[in-house]
């Protein structure tokens, strides 16, 4: 079931958030700063909570047998050049390893994409790190396309990684 977040989602979609980091970045982030994510779990917490109560951005948690499988934040894009009201962006979406490959992502994804649409949204950007290969086919999936001279530089656990803009038209 996919639903609308609510308060009292904010631990388990802050521990889908950390646990979903180490499951997905292990080749990626050096394993001491993923392993150090533990004990961010009850300051994400609260960062969600706050988060879900302002509604900014709406969070969309999926639940199976009533526990958070995955989670997908969105809403105005937050990048520089962006259009108010036209321009949208996934800030984050995560799923637990164990539902990769389930169609949990792509429901969430589907379910925000209609939110996205009714609120009048047009386009929708996410970045994703570029050696990510897995997300990076989920969002080709699921109709985005790269914008290879949108590319950052951001730094976790001491590596220098980089994220490409990826779009998609709504």
């Amino acid at each position: 079931m996919i639903r609308p977040a609510q308060p009292q989602d904010a631990a388990a979609i802050a521990q889908v958030h950390v646990r979903s980091w180490q499951q997905a970045y292990r080749d990626l982030i050096p394993a001491d700063y993923l392993a150090s994510l533990d004990a961010t779990v009850q300051r994400r917490a609260e960062l969600w909570r706050d988060s879900i109560e302002k509604g900014e951005p709406q969070v969309l948690v999926a639940l199976q047998d009533e526990q958070a499988v995955g989670w997908i934040a969105f809403g105005q894009s937050r990048d520089e050049h962006a259009t108010p009201g036209i321009s949208a962006q996934v800030q984050a979406l995560y799923v637990l390893a164990e539902h990769w490959g389930s169609g949990v992502g792509r429901l969430l994804w589907l379910k925000a994409r209609q939110h996205l649409i009714d609120q009048g949204f047009r386009s929708v950007t996410l970045w994703v790190l570029a050696q990510n290969d897995r997300a990076i086919r989920f969002y080709r999936n699921a109709g985005f396309s790269p914008q290879d001279a949108s590319v950052r530089a951001i730094s976790r656990g001491g590596r220098t990684l980089e994220e490409i803009r990826y779009h998609s038209n709504l």
